[in-house]
């Protein structure tokens, strides 16, 4: 009797670290989310290198070891701070093309407007 009573408590107490753990999980990798969509518009192609490092951790081992106490709803939760994080990254290539062609188009415009000038002369 002694024995299968502290089994139930090892037990108990194992699944309630395993429910905190998954807790501090959520909240943490939120909290990862958040500071990226916060910080993206200044973000480098390095910045995003590294976050992308981090996104990997978080999304791999760190998910791994609290994978069993996930239910179907933390996983829709996580999926779409997953998405978050894709759709940052899809803003800065959008911005960074767009940079890049403004870019070109202006230097563009000036080397056709100095051709014409050499032409006019």
């Amino acid at each position: 009797m002694r024995i299968l009573l502290l089994s139930f408590c090892a037990l108990f107490l194992f699944a309630c670290s395993q429910e905190s753990r998954k807790d501090a999980y959520i909240k943490s990798f939120n909290a990862f989310i958040e500071k990226i969509e916060k910080e993206a518009p200044e973000y480098t192609k390095a910045d995003w290198e590294v976050a992308e490092t981090e996104l990997d951790e978080w999304t791999g081992i760190k998910r791994h070891e609290i994978q069993a106490a996930l239910t179907n709803e933390d996983e829709e939760f996580l999926n779409k701070l997953e998405n978050r994080f894709e759709y940052a990254y899809a803003q800065f290539l959008k911005d960074r093309l767009l940079n890049g062609l403004n870019k070109t188009l202006k230097n563009a415009k000036k080397e056709i407007r100095e051709e014409v000038e050499k032409l006019v002369e």
